[in-house]
């Protein structure tokens, strides 16, 4: 083989190893934040609404809670003896920075710290449960290591009667 042909072949193997790393990476531009579980989105000049998937943050548990009343005035007491809680997605994530996401059908993979999605920091800070109805075998184990760590320290609703109160037990 001559040095031609050499190089050439050593040329197209490379290139062919560097393929996979050229793959779509979508980002988006953070437009506003609603509440911890809601928050709009932009990419390639379309909005969007971003929701943390395969969760249920305080928001929503208030809102689909066993015992609305009961439910919405733990939610409120719990925010007003922990403000930054309730400001948590205002404190992590800023407004027109971009963000690496993914769309899956059960909602809105945003990746807030380097590696680990919203919907882990949500998890690890006692903020959310995950949703009985999510099934997802790439994400179950992931979520399950970032809930049973708020779970071990007692932080955010673990601490409190929200779940007693708010969320219907399986049996």
């Amino acid at each position: 083989m001559s040095k031609n042909e050499t190089f050439f072949v050593r040329l197209l193997t490379i290139l062919m190893c560097m393929t996979p790393l050229y793959g779509e990476i979508t980002v988006g531009l953070l437009i506003s934040i609603e509440n911890n579980s809601k928050f709009q989105m932009i990419h390639n000049n379309a909005y969007f609404l971003c929701e943390p998937f395969g969760i249920m943050t305080l928001e929503k548990i208030a809102e689909k809670g066993v015992n609305p009343t009961e439910c919405k005035n733990a939610v409120e007491n719990y925010y007003i003896s922990h403000p930054h809680d309730k400001q948590y997605a205002k404190e992590h994530l800023h407004i027109q920075q971009s963000y690496h996401y993914e769309m899956i059908k059960e909602g809105c993979i945003l990746y807030g710290n380097g590696p680990e999605s919203y919907s882990e920091m949500l998890l690890r800070q006692g903020l959310a449960v995950i949703d009985s109805a999510f099934d997802n075998t790439e994400w179950n184990m992931k979520l399950k290591r970032a809930m049973q760590g708020a779970l071990n320290q007692k932080k955010g609703m673990h601490d409190t009667q929200i779940q007693k109160l708010c969320i219907k037990e399986e049996k």
